[in-house]
C-alpha cells in the first residue's frame, strides 16, 4: 500500500461535509490527548511547528514550517507533513500532504464553528485574502453550508480574479470587492484568511454578522482592528477554536482582551446544543490545534 499521499490524494481522503462532522466527533472522543504545540521561531520571521496528538486508536504528528517571505512567490508559505501510526502496534500507516491538512482541517473547523454560532448562513460570504485559505473557505462553506454568494478581497488584483473564477467554475456567484470593510455591510458571514501581517477589517459588522479569523496564529500577528475585536466582546461574543489560543490569538491579545476567559468551541459543541443565542456579531478566533489534525488523520484512514 502507497502510504505517501500527494495534495491531490489527502485532498481526495478529506472530503470536506465528512471532515467537519469528523472534527465535531473528535470534541465528544476522551480519549484524545494533544499536548501544547512546539513552535520554533526561525530567522526571517519563520516559524517551525512540531503538533502531536492521539486518540485510543490514531496517533499524529504535524511537522511544518511556515515561511512569510514566501508570499506572493511559487514557494508555498506552508510546507511539511502529517505522519500518522497505528497506536496498538506503533506502524506508521500514511503520510500526508501537511499544507493540504492545514488548509482543508482550518476551512472545516471555520464551517462547524459557523454551524454552531453563525446568526445567519445566508450568505454572501466575504472572503478576505485570495490565497489556500481562502479557496479553501468557499470551498467548504459552499460543500458543508450551502453558501452560494461570495464576495472577495485581496491586495492583489489578479489574486481575487482567480478566486472568483475558480469559485464560479464550481458554479457559485462570486466577485470581486475593492474595500472590504465597505463589503462588511451586506456580508452577515467573513472569512478572513490574510497572513496576518496587518489590519484588513476594521468596520463596524452587522448585527448578524460571522467572522472567522484565521491569519493570525501568533501574539504579534493581527487581521482585525482592536476597535472591532472590543466591539464584538461587548456587543456579541467570542469564541476561539481551541485553549491554546488564549496565549496565540494576536488580535485579541493586541485588542487587550481577557483571552483565558473566552469559551473555545469544545465548550459550544459539548453543550449538546445550537448557540446562536442572537446576542449580536460572532467573532470565531481560530489559531490551529493538533487535535484538528488528528481529526483529519482519522478521516483518512478511513
Amino acid at each position: 500500500m502507497n502510504i505517501l499521499l500527494d495534495a491531490a490524494q489527502t485532498a481526495a481522503r478529506l472530503p470536506w461535509p465528512a471532515l467537519v462532522d469528523e472534527i465535531e466527533a473528535l470534541l465528544h472522543d476522551g480519549a484524545v490527548q494533544v499536548p501544547p504545540r512546539t513552535v520554533l521561531p526561525m530567522a526571517g520571521g519563520a516559524f517551525l511547528f512540531a503538533m502531536p496528538g492521539c486518540d485510543a486508536r490514531v496517533a499524529m504528528t504535524k511537522l511544518i514550517s511556515f515561511t512569510p517571505a514566501n508570499v506572493g512567490s511559487a514557494t508555498p508559505t506552508i510546507q511539511g507533513d502529517v505522519t500518522v501510526f497505528d497506536v496498538a502496534t506503533g506502524t506508521r500507516q500514511l503520510i500526508l500532504d501537511g499544507p493540504t491538512v492545514t488548509g482543508r482541517r482550518t476551512a472545516a473547523v471555520s464551517a462547524l464553528a459557523a454551524r454552531r454560532l453563525a446568526p445567519n448562513l445566508a450568505g454572501p460570504m466575504l472572503i478576505v485574502g485570495a490565497g489556500v485559505q481562502g479557496w479553501a473557505h468557499v470551498e467548504v462553506f459552499a460543500a458543508a453550508l450551502g453558501v452560494k454568494d461570495f464576495r472577495i478581497a485581496s491586495r492583489r488584483r489578479t489574486s481575487a480574479d482567480a478566486l472568483v473564477a475558480r469559485a464560479q467554475a464550481l458554479g457559485l456567484r462570486a466577485e470581486v470587492v475593492g474595500d472590504a470593510d465597505a463589503a462588511l455591510a451586506d456580508c452577515p458571514l467573513v472569512a478572513t484568511c490574510t497572513p496576518a501581517s496587518e489590519v484588513v477589517l476594521r468596520a463596524t459588522p452587522r448585527a448578524d454578522a460571522f467572522i472567522a479569523a484565521v491569519g493570525a496564529f501568533t501574539p504579534r500577528m493581527v487581521e482585525l482592528d482592536a476597535g472591532l475585536c472590543r466591539y464584538i466582546a461587548v456587543q456579541g461574543r467570542i469564541v476561539l477554536d481551541a485553549r491554546d489560543a488564549e496565549h496565540e490569538a494576536g488580535d485579541l491579545l493586541q485588542a487587550g482582551l481577557d483571552v483565558a476567559a473566552l469559551p473555545a468551541l469544545a465548550d459550544i459543541v459539548r453543550a449538546q446544543k445550537e448557540a446562536r443565542d442572537g446576542r449580536g456579531p460572532v467573532l470565531f478566533k481560530s489559531c490551529g490545534w493538533a487535535g484538528w489534525d488528528l481529526a483529519a488523520a482519522r478521516l483518512a484512514l478511513r
